[in-house]
């Protein structure tokens, strides 16, 4: 039967990691609980939905008796965290019961048997690549916001995956808005990709939340991606997670892309955060519509409703080409701007009923494309 030792930290710690792999919606209950399994010099910790989470840490211990079980997620957590911070004893019994002892605290949790519970099936013959774990970070960071939330397009609600020789490219669009973010070989802090072959893939947005929240978004150290044709699993530091994919082929994205443009903007990436912050305040009351007018050295940002009243900054811009005039919905604008690590950001127009390609000022790899808005009479 399972009995380890373990730090109360490092038990907690995990404890609440896996525990965001139980579904609420979930009509067996054991899939609410987390397997505990004993084995070699560590305690195994899963949790699955069975659909699109599946959370697995190895957590060291000392190895007193090899065996599994589960017990409920939230109570695990709850209890781990009120231990004292000494070392806890887990002890299975034969009538599925954990024994918790932490100094001179002790608990008895209900379970039900391991073998109830259900797994996603192992990743055999997968493609993997692998990267600096602050390089996917960026990646999720860059792409994640612009997946549509409507589950009536399933396909929109994840990201996908784009593999070629020497090259990864990820990408999400709810239809509004496009992100693209572009892996490249030999790009310094990347090395070396080893694909052999085009794969794609497109994984869900619960997945990678969880991904890019457990990241180290300056570590080097590398995370595993393995896909195989239904499936996708990250692997770093002694955590795996891994997902179903979502079934379906994504549109073809390099049809929307702007071919060409004849005017540029180079705006400070905070005097634009700064404004639209701002201008949000009149906008949110007209669907987040923004109206920028870009004439010399000066761009100008307005939101008007009847309603409510009128908002208008100014902030220092270089132009390219003529005079701009073109609405976008404020709150994307700033959902690009946020993760944007250069100092100004570069627009790239042909006219008001186009699209615009945003991209950070130097950087060639990543780029937003944004649908206008319609400019309203009077306004």
């Amino acid at each position: 039967m399972l009995s380890v030792r373990l730090a109360q930290e490092d038990l907690h710690r995990y404890a609440q990691i896996v525990a965001r792999g139980v579904s609420g919606r979930s009509t067996q209950p054991v899939q609410s609980n987390i397997l505990l399994e004993a084995a070699g010099g560590s305690l195994r910790m899963v949790a699955s939905d069975l659909e699109f989470l599946h959370l697995d840490a190895q957590v060291p211990a000392v190895v007193e008796g090899e065996g599994a079980i589960t017990v409920p997620a939230r109570l695990l957590v709850e209890v781990t965290g009120a231990l004292p911070s000494e070392e806890v004893e887990l002890v299975a019994t034969e009538q599925d019961t954990l024994k918790v002892a932490c100094g001179r605290s002790h608990y008895d949790i209900r379970g039900l048997p391991a073998e109830d519970f259900e797994t996603l099936p192992p990743l055999d013959g997968a493609t993997a690549l692998e990267l600096p774990q602050r390089v996917l970070h960026r990646v999720i960071t860059q792409t994640i916001f612009a997946v549509s939330r409507d589950e009536s397009r399933v396909i929109l609600t994840g990201v996908n995956f784009s593999m070629t020789p020497g090259r990864l490219d990820v990408v999400a669009t709810d239809t509004y808005r496009l992100a693209l973010r572009r892996v490249t070989e030999g790009t310094p802090g990347v090395g070396s990709l080893n694909i052999d072959e085009p794969r794609q893939a497109i994984v869900a947005a619960r997945c990678l939340h969880e991904v890019h929240r457990l990241l180290d978004a300056d570590s080097e150290e590398p995370v595993r991606l393995a896909l195989t044709e239904n499936l996708v699993e990250f692997s770093f530091a002694n955590v795996k997670i891994a997902s179903r994919l979502i079934e379906g082929k994504f549109p073809s994205y390099e049809k929307v892309l702007p071919s060409g443009h004849d005017k540029v903007v180079l705006v400070r990436v905070a005097d634009l955060q700064q404004a639209l912050r701002r201008v949000l305040v009149v906008a949110r009351e007209d669907a987040n519509r923004a109206v920028f007018r870009v004439a010399g050295e000066v761009m100008t940002v307005t939101a008007e409703h009847p309603d409510v009243g009128r908002a208008e900054e100014e902030l220092e811009a270089e132009l390219e080409g003529e005079a701009v005039e073109i609405a976008f919905n404020a709150r994307y604008l700033l959902d690009v701007l946020e993760p944007m690590e250069t100092e100004r950001l570069r627009m790239e127009m042909s006219g008001p009923l186009s699209a615009a390609t945003l991209r950070p000022e130097g950087d060639e790899e990543y780029l937003y494309v944004l649908m206008p808005m319609q400019i309203l009479a009077g306004r």
